[in-house]
């Protein structure tokens, strides 16, 4: 009997060792402060910021157009004698294109000049009589003697001033019968032929047409136009280049020049000229292209749009700066499908954040893993 109680007590005993154990387990693992914060700890995904010189391109419908187009319209009325030119030609400014039968109009040049050379002659004999009576005076000739030599010599001069002036006037109407080109270009198609009649108030002869260089016009939005003037210096480090019809690309670069002076309120975007180098007339008026624009921002980073968060405030990212996480704010100044191009205001050190809603309640550096 002794010893079945001492049996009973010393399993009694033992239940009361393995029951605190267990209790003193359960307590450590589940109810420890440091095991539970332990447990919310969730490690950061961080990268480095590396600044750097980006290009983003865009693509535009452009039309092409003409610098400059002129419609000959003659200035004198006459038949026509010679046509010195054939649709599609290329001709330079001062080219002979037609001439107008000239035979009237040096008629009356030869005419005008005559009447100057007579009036000349006037004019000379009149003042030197005019000059001989001021030199002999009141001894010689009556005050009407003397202010009719005034009167015929005053005369004389304005009548020489009328004579050149028709005479400039004839051999004006006379030069105008050889029809020049006003510019280089490329001739429209016309009809003329030889013994036509022309007239001011008739239609134009023909066109001519500048195509080198030549102008394409492609347009913006506002927010593209900030964008690609952002540095005050309008298309600074840009590249336009422009795409074919038949996808090939245009062997020149186009120069930027000038955008229009205000914004299309139908359409909210704003004209751009560029000029394309065209001497070998690939490109023609009124075609259209693809404008592709290449914009170089220096010193710029490259950020994911889902770690950009847009607040009233401004723009800002998750970075790891001296240890911690910290909320900045970026200046966007472009974006891509996918990017926003922000300007490199970082310290050299700073980490951008790759998971930003993951930051947790307790933090220390340990916890920070560095993907490339």
């Amino acid at each position: 009997m002794k010893k079945q109680f001492i049996y009973i007590l010393l399993g009694i005993i033992i239940g009361i060792v393995l029951l605190w154990s267990g209790f003193t387990w359960i307590k450590k693992t589940f109810f420890n402060p440091a095991a539970l914060a332990k447990t919310e700890i969730i490690h950061l995904k961080v990268k480095p910021i590396t600044a750097q010189d980006i290009t983003i391109n865009r693509e535009y419908i452009g039309y092409v157009e003409a610098i400059h187009q002129v419609q000959i319209v003659p200035y004198i009325s006459g038949y026509l004698k010679d046509i010195l030119i054939t649709p599609g030609q290329m001709v330079k400014q001062g080219e002979p294109l037609v001439t107008i039968n000239d035979a009237e109009y040096k008629a009356k040049l030869d005419a005008a000049e005559a009447n100057v050379q007579q009036e000349k002659s006037s004019l000379e004999y009149n003042k030197n009589y005019y000059e001989r009576v001021q030199k002999s005076g009141k001894r010689a000739f009556s005050q009407t003697e003397i202010d009719n030599a005034k009167n015929n010599f005053q005369q004389a001069e304005a009548q020489l001033k009328n004579a050149l002036a028709n005479e400039e006037f004839a051999r004006i109407n006379y030069n105008y019968t050889k029809i020049n080109a006003p510019i280089s270009g490329l001739i429209g198609n016309f009809t003329l032929s030889s013994g036509d009649y022309v007239a001011p108030q008739a239609s134009y002869l023909l066109n001519i047409v500048q195509i080198n260089p030549i102008r394409v016009v492609f347009s913006l939005t506002d927010k593209e136009y900030l964008e690609f003037t952002e540095d005050k210096n309008s298309f600074s480090n840009t590249v336009i280049k422009l795409k074919m019809a038949n996808g090939s690309l245009y062997e020149y670069d186009g120069e930027f020049k000038y955008t229009d002076n205000q914004i299309n309120k139908q359409t909210n975007t704003i004209a751009v000229y560029a000029y394309f180098k065209n001497d070998k007339n690939k490109l023609l008026p009124n075609e259209f292209v693809t404008v592709e624009v290449f914009k170089l921002f220096k010193d710029s980073v490259l950020i994911g749009k889902d770690l950009v968060v847009m607040r009233p405030d401004g723009n800002f990212v998750m970075i790891y700066r001296n240890g911690l996480p910290s909320d900045v704010s970026v200046q966007i100044i472009s974006e891509t499908d996918k990017f926003y191009v922000v300007k490199n205001t970082f310290n050299k050190d700073d980490l951008i954040i790759l998971t930003p809603n993951s930051i947790p309640p307790t933090f220390n550096s340990s916890d920070v893993k560095t993907e490339e």
